[in-house]
């Protein structure tokens, strides 16, 4: 068990960084929004697939 698994899809991040993108086209309140979606690790989106590949 040397190998930790870091692969998984972020997907409560993608959510939170969703719903902040349609907040902020709507001119609501969207810093909360993408501020969880970057702490629940919504930017590891645009490495994932590059990260599942290379293993």
């Amino acid at each position: 068990m040397d190998k930790v698994e870091k692969g998984a899809f972020p997907v409560l991040g993608v959510v939170f960084l969703a719903l902040g993108v349609i907040n902020f086209a709507q001119g609501d309140a969207w810093i909360v929004w993408a501020i969880l979606g970057v702490l629940f690790g919504g930017l590891g989106v645009f490495t994932w697939r590059r990260k599942r590949s290379s293993d």
